[in-house]
């Protein structure tokens, strides 16, 4: 079942990267912007490597927000806050270059 919260993330972040959905769409290789727009509604979601295409075209390395969020557990731990921010940016980064890997790999198997 699709994701209306993750089609609204998906339009945000195509509208600050300041691409039309005609434009993410020829980024992304798709056929046509519908696609896209049925994502960002949330009628459907990409498949695995499209949302790695998706990352790397926005630029982030987790579209559905799961690093970007401080566990309660955390918030309330004092000096573990700040600790876990920084172990948080590190697998951020590790994500990222993973991401960027993985395409380049699928890139060169074309």
């Amino acid at each position: 079942m699709a994701n209306k919260q993750f089609g609204n993330t998906l339009r945000t972040l195509r509208k600050a990267s300041g691409y039309t959905q005609q434009q993410a769409a020829d980024l992304l290789g798709l056929k046509n912007k519908s696609t896209l727009a049925s994502w960002e509604v949330g009628k459907s979601e990409p498949d695995g490597y499209t949302f790695l295409k998706l990352c790397r075209l926005y630029g982030v390395s987790d579209i559905y927000g799961a690093f970007n969020e401080i566990p309660p557990a955390a918030q309330t731990a004092g000096g573990i806050l700040e600790g876990y921010a920084l172990l948080r940016d590190d697998y951020k980064k590790m994500i990222d270059n993973m991401i960027f890997q993985l395409l380049d790999i699928q890139e060169k198997l074309k």
